[in-house]
């Protein structure tokens, strides 16, 4: 709360982490902060809508808006070394096992 500003609009996005607690959004209004947190399944739930989503993110891609990584590959034998990476956040993007 202390980090926002007024007029500010803060997005809860993604439910990985869990619970976000409880809020008592009535202190929201003193610096008329509004809130929301979408799920994505409603902007993508029909075709037409799932369209739309993925050309917006390929014309990010071409234009070099995001970047996408090559998949860091790992031999079979290093597999265990790959996980290590993985559940220590060393690695972004795809890993890949050579057998």
């Amino acid at each position: 709360m202390a980090a926002l500003g007024g007029r500010s609009h803060l997005v809860s996005f993604g439910q990985a982490s869990g619970p976000v607690g409880n809020w008592d959004i009535g202190r929201f209004s003193s610096k008329s902060v509004t809130i929301s947190r979408p799920n994505y399944a409603h902007y993508t739930d029909a075709p037409q809508k799932l369209a739309l989503q993925l050309n917006r993110f390929f014309a990010a891609l071409r234009l070099g808006v995001i970047k996408v990584e090559p998949p860091r590959p790992y031999d079979l034998a290093a597999a265990s070394e790959a996980h290590r990476d993985l559940e220590s956040r060393r690695t972004t993007g795809a890993l890949v096992l050579k057998v």
